[in-house]
């Protein structure tokens, strides 16, 4: 396992918690780093579609409003479609990231 995939966790920043900047991501939370690390079964740093569900679930529990709304509206199946950018059946952090700015930029 690559040690620095488990701190590429993105998406869904918490304002109230510690941050860390990583490179080619941006700033990322202990609560997204610690729900990525649970939701990577297979600790490859890559989320397939179940280990995406576990993902947003998690975040869900923190009270992020996106993964709380995705969680909601059972919408797991959309929401992984517009992660998955490069349609490779897996949410990488990069995409994770790219698919919260572009939710929160554009709705």
């Amino acid at each position: 396992m690559r040690l620095p995939v488990l701190f590429l966790v993105l998406s869904f920043p918490l304002a109230a918690m510690a941050q860390t900047e990583v490179d080619g991501v941006g700033p990322v939370t202990e609560g997204e780093v610690d729900a990525f690390v649970v939701a990577d079964a297979n600790r490859d740093g890559m989320l397939s579609f179940p280990e995406f569900r576990e993902f947003v679930r998690q975040m869900a529990r923190t009270g992020q409003p996106t993964a709380r709304l995705i969680r909601n509206f059972a919408a797991y199946r959309i929401a992984f479609r517009r992660v998955d950018a490069n349609e490779d059946g897996f949410a990488s952090p990069a995409e994770l990231r790219s698919a919260d700015d572009d939710f929160r930029e554009n709705g």
